[in-house]
């Protein structure tokens, strides 16, 4: 049995949601306080490799700036790791039958392979983490045999040379815990946060600086207040004001939970998802960058799916208006205006990364009228302004199965250059 090296006891949050730095200064109205006096305690056991035991190379001169040229083109290994047991209604399965939970195959080394050949040179990898974990009963331990999976899959994308980002990504939607009126559960919410990431940092701590950790996916901002299993249908109640701190808090404590656990993640470059990876509520000047330990080794992700109309809704549905093309100069506009937005970070030497992205296929799997002038567009534009795009994919243009890669030419050709 693996030793327990530390408890982690409650916070008492009286001034601060995290309490995880007390050198930030806060200009808004805190959003929680806790009038019960009571702690928590939480359990972490010792989760490090059995596989990378001792510290692997890491660059602390290279910056967040300059590794996001070395990141090249990105994809998402979609739907996968990150596929949730909702329906399955089981923390007991073996972790491959959450991998498939979704409709996609079973992950393995061949996949990144192919992803490196066809001109990628990052992958990210989101993961759902409370899949194997009973946290609804108060248990934030991540199960081992989850960790082994996801280190076997992370090392099947580093074995392919490729930088790899791994995050918690929807992952049942927990994070509207942080919204409830209920103190405890907001508490609670805390103690999933920093033992999840205590847990993931230990395990990959000794990894080089091609593997990243990224916070959360799309959940830092108002789906903070979204339902959860412990709300019954009922909305979160904080204020938008309120939900830009508590983004912040999160972020803040993201980055003092994983530089706290040592080894190689003193210098890990780390990814922050700005507010609701929207890149308009992102450059608010309400959303702030964390504080780091470690210098020049911060970036900011968002997501594109703009417009949604065209990249999100499907083009034969019968709700809804769709834009049936793109490629107009005013659809060139839109999208080079709303790019050139996110250079305020770069300009102060935080990476951007462009963490999702893509256009969504027709009913009868064609892809739509000027879906490759727009993800080349994309593309074109991030190198321009120092961004790394990560394709969002779920086996739909890039194929895991049969013939792996792209049996688009158009899109193939896009990567290939």
């Amino acid at each position: 049995m693996k030793k327990f090296i530390f408890i982690m006891t409650g916070l008492l949050l009286v001034f601060s949601l995290f309490s995880c730095s007390s050198k930030k200064t806060v200009k808004t109205k805190k959003p929680f306080s806790y009038d019960n006096d009571f702690t928590l305690e939480v359990i972490v056991p010792d989760t490090s490799s059995n596989i990378k035991t001792k510290a692997e190379k890491i660059n602390k001169k290279l910056t967040a700036v300059e590794l996001t040229k070395l990141m090249g083109n990105g994809i998402n290994l979609g739907n996968t790791m990150e596929a949730y047991r909702g329906w399955f209604h089981s923390t007991k399965l073996n972790a491959e039958s959450y991998e498939r939970a979704w409709g996609q195959p079973e992950t393995t080394a061949e996949i990144f392979v192919a992803y490196k050949e066809a001109g990628f040179d990052t992958v990210r990898i989101p993961v759902a983490w409370t899949n194997m974990m009973d946290y609804e009963n108060g248990d934030y331990v991540i199960s081992y045999e989850y960790l082994d999976r996801v280190e076997t899959v992370v090392n099947y994308a580093l074995d392919a040379d490729l930088y790899v980002i791994i995050n918690d990504h929807w992952d049942g939607q927990w994070w509207g815990m942080f919204g409830s009126e209920n103190m405890e559960t907001r508490h609670n919410a805390v103690m999933l946060y920093k033992s999840m990431w205590t847990q993931i940092a230990t395990r990959f701590k000794n990894y080089s600086d091609k593997l990243i950790f990224e916070g959360a996916n799309e959940e830092l901002g108002n789906r903070l207040n979204d339902d959860t299993v412990f709300s019954a249908g009922a909305k979160g109640v904080l204020t938008e004001t309120h939900l830009f701190q508590a983004v912040n808090e999160i972020n803040q404590c993201f980055v003092d939970v994983v530089r706290s656990t040592g080894g190689n993640n003193y210098y890990r470059f780390l990814l922050i998802p700005g507010f609701d990876t929207d890149i308009r509520q992102t450059v608010d000047v309400r959303f702030e960058m964390p504080e780091d330990s470690a210098k020049n080794k911060l970036l900011v992700s968002v997501h594109y799916y703009t417009p949604s109309t065209f990249c999100i809704l499907n083009q034969d549905a019968d709700w809804g208006k769709n834009k049936e093309d793109w490629g107009t100069q005013d659809d060139y506009g839109v999208m080079n205006r709303n790019l050139a937005q996110m250079q305020k970070f770069v300009e102060q030497g935080y990476g951007v990364v462009i963490g999702e992205y893509g256009v969504s296929m027709k009913k009868d799997g064609d892809k739509k009228d000027g879906t490759e002038k727009w993800m080349r567009n994309l593309v074109e534009k991030s190198e321009e302004y120092n961004y790394c795009p990560i394709l969002w994919d779920c086996n739909s243009f890039f194929k895991k199965t049969g013939t792996l890669g792209f049996q688009d030419p158009e899109l193939a050709a896009i990567y290939k250059k």
